[in-house]
């Protein structure tokens, strides 16, 4: 046993140190998505991600007006998907019709941020495209290989809820009409429970475990668990986000008094004084229409045309004398 001893006592001495490899084991919650949906998930799967095509008015012959339809799912990817779009159209300020049940929050910021900084203008509506069954309206054998496609727009119906109203809060303008629906409700944050496996390297100095390497080797996911409160994080990040896009807060209530599986339909009236819309498209004006300019024409096809006032002539009495 004493021989033992020495023998181990002269190898240590001989190598001053030696290492030891250990494979730790950590449980981690991390937080994977936030969703304005929980019992969202089976509609969403009904639902194809959204899908982007740069759409001319089917209905007019020259100087047609052109809009870029944003239909589906929002999705971690659906940003990317945008982002090209908006390099193809270039300079051109061509509004974006969305018509979506909803989807992932982070992606619907990201998606506002970047129809914002392109400065164009959002409304809530349908595409149909010429050519189409009515079963579906964004048949693939309508769009040409350049991704285009004639037909219209349609605002009976249409719908943007759960996160969709987040993207479409990007807007320079931001409309809808009256048998349009604009819907919230509560935040989901989705959190996986993740064990992460690593392989960890010390050295033995003195008597005393020093770390010296630490490095992942796998992660397998332990469970899935979602919340519905607002973090102080999430609250941070949506107050923010509305404040930037120049909306009243008053919209995250509207967000709270509704469960997930539930939607509060906002009035008119309030989307207009929180500003999540900036005007109500009249009865002759569709979803895809420009906001005018100023100095518009009489034919500009676009919405929002004020009213043209009849200057009155003031009458002037002879005077007698």
């Amino acid at each position: 046993m004493r021989h033992l001893i020495v023998r181990f006592a002269i190898s240590f001495l001989a190598k001053y140190l030696f290492s030891l490899i250990l494979l730790s084991l950590f449980l981690l919650t991390l937080p994977i998505a936030a969703t304005s949906q929980a019992a969202e998930q089976k509609k969403q799967a009904e639902q194809p991600p959204m899908r982007f095509i740069i759409v001319r008015s089917s209905l007019c012959q020259e100087n047609c007006p052109e809009w870029i339809s944003a239909e589906g799912r929002i999705a971690a990817d659906t940003p990317a998907r945008l982002r090209k779009i908006l390099k193809k159209i270039g300079d051109r300020k061509l509004p974006v019709v969305l018509r979506s049940e909803g989807g992932d929050v982070e992606a619907a910021y990201t998606m506002g941020r970047m129809i914002r900084k392109a400065g164009l203008e959002t409304a809530v509506g349908g595409t149909r495209l010429k050519g189409c069954p009515v079963q579906e309206t964004l048949c693939d054998a309508a769009i040409a290989k350049d991704g285009t496609a004639a037909g219209y727009t349609y605002s009976s119906g249409a719908y943007c809820f759960s996160a969709c109203p987040l993207a479409f809060a990007g807007g320079t303008s931001r409309v809808a009409s009256q048998w349009a629906f604009i819907g919230v409700h509560q935040i989901t944050t989705i959190y996986n429970r993740v064990r992460v496996s690593y392989r960890i390297e010390y050295k033995i100095v003195n008597g005393k475990k020093k770390e010296i390497s630490r490095k992942e080797v796998g992660r397998k996911v332990a469970g899935q668990s979602s919340s519905t409160k607002l973090g102080k994080k999430a609250n941070v990040a949506l107050t923010a986000y509305l404040k930037e896009m120049g909306i009243s807060d008053d919209v995250i209530d509207m967000m709270m008094s509704a469960t997930p599986d539930s939607i509060h339909i906002v009035p008119a009236a309030d989307a207009l004084r929180t500003g999540l819309m900036t005007d109500m498209l009249a009865y002759n004006e569709w979803p895809g229409m420009p906001l005018c300019a100023p100095d518009a024409a009489p034919e500009a096809v676009c919405h929002g045309r004020r009213a043209i006032e009849t200057p009155v002539s003031a009458s002037t009495t002879p005077s007698g004398g």
